[in-house]
C-alpha cells in the first residue's frame, strides 16, 4: 500500500487546489511568525528565555518549509519532497514541544531539580530518542522505500511529541497563570495539537477512509496550524511593542 503524499496528487484539481491554499497559508504565517520570534530574541533581556525564542524561532522555520514543500510536491510528487515534508512536519512539533519544557524548567515557580520526578539528563536523553524517530522516519521514506512503516513512524512520532510539549504546556500553566507567556502558551497549545493531528491523519486510509477525504481533513488542520500561527504571532507582536517600549 502506497503512502498517501504530504500534498493532494494533481490528479484531482480541487484537492489540489486546498492543499495548495493550505501549504501557501502555513507557509506565509510561519515565516511571520519566525520573524517576529527573532524579533522577541534580540530584545529579550533574560538570558533564561533565549533558548524558548529560539526554538519559536525554529518552529516558523520548519513550518515554513513544510508548507513549501508541500507547495513543491503539488507540482512534482517526489519521494525526496515527501522525505523532507515529514522530516520539517516533526522538526516542527519537536521544536515546540522543546520550547514548551524549555520555559517551565526555567521559570522561578518550577520544581527544584532535587523535587523533579524526571531530571533533565533523563529528559535530554527521551529528547535524543525523538531526534533519532525523526532520522529513521526520514532515512524510511527516503532510501529504504518502507512507505508504509514510514508512515507509521510519522504518526507515532507526531503524536509522541506532541503528547509530550501538551504535558509540559499543561504544567507551565501552573508556575505561569497570569503572565505573558501564559497568555502566548495558550495559544500555542492548539498549534501542538494540530501538528500532531497533520502527522496522524494519513493513517485514515489503513481503517478504510478515502484517500479524498484523508486529503480534505489534512488540508482542513494544515489551515487550522496557519490560523493558529497567526494568533500566536499576534501575541508575539505585542511583546515585541512592550519590549521596545520599556
Amino acid at each position: 500500500m502506497a503512502v498517501t503524499p504530504l500534498a493532494a496528487p494533481a490528479s484531482d484539481p480541487s484537492a489540489a487546489v486546498v492543499a495548495f491554499l493550505g501549504s501557501v497559508l502555513i507557509a506565509v504565517a510561519a515565516l511571520v511568525f519566525g520573524f517576529y520570534a527573532v524579533a522577541n530574541l534580540r530584545l529579550n533581556r533574560l538570558e533564561s528565555q533565549g533558548p524558548f525564542w529560539r526554538y519559536l524561532a525554529l518552529v516558523g522555520a520548519t513550518a515554513a518549509m513544510y508548507g513549501l514543500l508541500g507547495v513543491a510536491e503539488i507540482a512534482v510528487e517526489s519521494r525526496l519532497l515527501t522525505a523532507f515534508g515529514h522530516g520539517a512536519l516533526l522538526l516542527c512539533i519537536v521544536f515546540l514541544a522543546f520550547s514548551m519544557r524549555e520555559v517551565y524548567y526555567n521559570s522561578a515557580l518550577a520544581p527544584p531539580p532535587d523535587e523533579r520526578r524526571f531530571s533533565l539528563d533523563t529528559l535530554r536523553r527521551v529528547e535524543t530518542a525523538f531526534v533519532v524517530v525523526i532520522a529513521v522516519e526520514w532515512l524510511g521514506v527516503l532510501l529504504i522505500e518502507q512507505l508504509v512503516v514510514a508512515q507509521f513512524v510519522k504518526a507515532g512520532g507526531s503524536l509522541a511529541f506532541a503528547a509530550y510539549g501538551v504535558v509540559f504546556a499543561e504544567k507551565l500553566e501552573a508556575v505561569a497563570r497570569g503572565t505573558s507567556l501564559d497568555t502566548l502558551r495558550r495559544h500555542l497549545v492548539p498549534v501542538l495539537v494540530c501538528l500532531g493531528a497533520v502527522g496522524v491523519v494519513d493513517l485514515g486510509t489503513f481503517v478504510g477512509a478515502s484517500p479524498v477525504v484523508v486529503d480534505a481533513v489534512r488540508s482542513v488542520f494544515v489551515v487550522l496550524v496557519a490560523g493558529f500561527l497567526i494568533t500566536a504571532t499576534i501575541r508575539l507582536q505585542q511583546n515585541v511593542v512592550g519590549l521596545s517600549a520599556s
